[in-house]
């Protein structure tokens, strides 16, 4: 949750921005600036992972942050890091059509078997007509990307 533990901001650590009524407001109320779709985890093995698509499937030792924007998810990974020595993980993906970096959030909501679509192309891609190679990787999802 993002909520004022110990009189400041639990992700920075500095005062809250909402003053005294942040204590109330849930990280998923998107009532604070700092309020995104970003987690930030620290894994078994001591590396980090930023993550857009929630709890990762290996079980995290703890969590850093909840609910946070990509920036600052990205700003205490880092910063954690530096001080453990490891690495930055992200579940950001590569388009299986254009090859392209993003993140699984940059979808806009929708419904339909399009969803499908969404781990594996990026948003300019998705509903676009696939065939030759892209089909192949896609293999049955094909049918549901477009």
């Amino acid at each position: 949750m993002n909520y004022v533990e110990g009189g400041g901001c639990y992700a920075t650590g500095k005062q809250c921005l909402l003053g005294l009524i942040g204590s109330t407001v849930g990280n998923y109320d998107g009532k604070c600036a700092l309020h995104g779709e970003f987690d930030v985890w620290v894994m078994q093995d001591d590396d980090l992972l930023v993550s857009d698509i929630g709890s990762p499937s290996d079980e995290p030792k703890q969590c850093l942050a909840l609910g946070v924007k990509r920036t600052l998810a990205e700003e205490i990974a880092y910063r954690r890091s530096v001080q453990l020595g490891t690495r930055v993980l992200t579940t950001q993906r590569i388009c299986l059509a254009c090859g392209g970096r993003f993140w699984v959030t940059e979808h806009k909501e929708s419904s339909g078997f399009a969803e499908r679509g969404h781990g594996h192309l990026c948003p300019r891609c998705v509903g676009i007509s696939l065939d030759g190679l892209v089909a192949e990787k896609l293999g049955i999802l094909r049918y549901w990307c477009g």
